[in-house]
């Protein structure tokens, strides 16, 4: 069975150390995320930390364990879907393009349906969910996707959109009008009706990554989960919104719900992905009507507002790379910085200087928003060490000439630059060396036979 249990027994196994269990009591006001922040911050390599003891906010201890930075390593990102670190973004695109259709199982077979509480007895208060920065309202779904179906066609989509818990009963959620949810919920207010809603939270960071990638609309997300599985994603019925109303059946929580047609309250202000607050607005919101779990689960939390949670940088990758490579041949790589939501980095064997500008035009067109500003690099430099990154800018552009600024492009309304309706500032540097025959200076370099034998181990205790 593909779930997040499968994968923790197989990457604990494998990776032991990456995996670390917290029993102290920990609050979920703050102090969970202050954790999970300083070990991004100050640790070679971030672990995923289980909080087994967690303090809501209601002043209870929360039966149920809590996950973050999940998605925070990228090796660990790469174990999970078995693909390799440099290349990961590109092989994770290629296989969700094979495509592999669900199946639908029994409720009775549903690991997600152990637990059905319905109506009144469907309390968000019990979900152990954190209260991440010091200006959000309360506690929020970050890591749960929200999941509708366009009621031309039938077709699903879900999206990583926030959701503040307000009360026992009522989720103030935030779908973008611009994205395939938002679209959704238009339609059903368009025709007079309410929108069947539901939340699905914890799962194979396979499955996060299949079912995250951006689709045209409407494209089932169900299908490219599959193929980046391998194998057909499971699903089950909903327990109140209709049995045409599938949800995956190994998740860790379903939250079910209906969203009032034309009725919006204030939600927000929340410590967004950009490390900005997205402030507050007049939002949907959902009347929850079900809450399935497993006996024992897991409850996600993705730390936004620190480092990229790892999983838009991978989506964005490989759909990128797909449409730049046939753009400009010469790319070899790409690279969304962890330490910038904003920044592609691109890796090339230039054979013509006018490749680097082809490239930063064929990005801020492909990216659609989602990529602010473009640099591309010599196949010498490793665009995955931000070091090499900075010596290369430094060392490798003359900004009166390499810098290309495009004003007017598409924009997501979370960047704080952004004027206008959704519009906004893209740029590119191209951060080559020039193009053969010119001369350039000769990078230093250590032989790299000397390099190949040195094992940090038999000279550093403990590395």
């Amino acid at each position: 069975m593909t779930d997040f249990r499968s994968f923790l027994m197989a990457y604990e196994e494998s990776c032991p150390g990456q995996v670390v269990h917290i029993h102290q009591e920990v609050d979920a006001r703050y102090e969970a995320m202050a954790i999970g922040v300083k070990a991004q911050k100050e640790l070679r390599e971030t672990p995923m930390i289980i909080f087994h003891k967690l303090r809501r906010v209601d002043g209870t201890i929360s039966p149920w364990p809590v996950v973050v930075n999940a998605f925070a390593s990228r090796r660990r990102n790469a174990f999970a879907v078995d693909g390799s670190y440099d290349k990961l973004g590109q092989e994770m695109f290629e296989r969700r393009e094979r495509r592999i259709k669900p199946v639908v199982i029994k409720r009775s077979e549903a690991p997600v349906k152990e637990v059905v509480n319905v109506g009144p007895d469907a309390n968000t208060s019990e979900i152990p969910a954190l209260v991440h920065m010091g200006w959000d309202p309360g506690p929020y779904i970050p890591a749960g996707f929200l999941t509708t179906y366009d009621p031309d066609t039938g077709i699903d989509n879900c999206a990583l959109q926030r959701g503040w818990i307000y009360d026992d009963h009522e989720i103030r959620i935030f779908p973008n009008s611009h994205s395939h949810n938002g679209m959704n919920l238009a339609k059903y207010e368009k025709r007079g009706d309410d929108t069947k809603i539901a939340y699905w939270v914890g799962h194979h960071p396979a499955v996060y990554h299949g079912c995250g990638v951006k689709q045209a609309y409407p494209e089932s997300h169900w299908d490219t989960c599959g193929g980046l599985l391998g194998e057909p994603l499971r699903l089950v019925s909903s327990e109140t919104l209709g049995d045409d109303f599938l949800v995956p059946a190994d998740a860790e929580f379903i939250i079910e719900g209906i969203v009032p047609r034309g009725k919006r309250k204030p939600e927000g202000p929340f410590g967004e992905y950009t490390h900005y607050f997205g402030g507050q607005r007049l939002n949907p919101y959902m009347e929850v009507t079900c809450i399935s779990h497993r006996k024992d689960p897991f409850w996600f939390s993705i730390l936004c507002g620190t480092i990229d949670d790892g999983i838009g940088g991978l989506r964005r990758e490989g759909a990128i790379y797909a449409v730049l490579k046939r753009a400009v041949p010469e790319v070899l790589n790409v690279y969304r910085s962890d330490a910038s939501p904003n920044h592609l980095y691109v890796s090339m064997r230039k054979t013509h200087d006018a490749q680097p500008r082809a490239a930063i035009l064929a990005v801020l067109a492909a990216a659609g928003g989602s990529v602010k500003h473009v640099f591309i690099f010599d196949e010498d430099v490793d665009i995955f060490d931000e070091q090499e990154v900075l010596w290369a800018i430094g060392s490798r552009s003359d900004w009166s000439r390499d810098l290309i600024v495009v004003p007017n492009l598409p924009a997501p309304t979370l960047d704080p630059t952004v004027t206008g309706f959704a519009m906004g500032t893209g740029a590119g540097l191209d951060c080559t060396k020039p193009a053969a025959p010119a001369v350039y200076e000769q990078r230093s370099f250590v032989p790299p036979e000397v390099m190949a034998k040195i094992d940090l181990k038999d000279w550093i205790p403990g590395v």
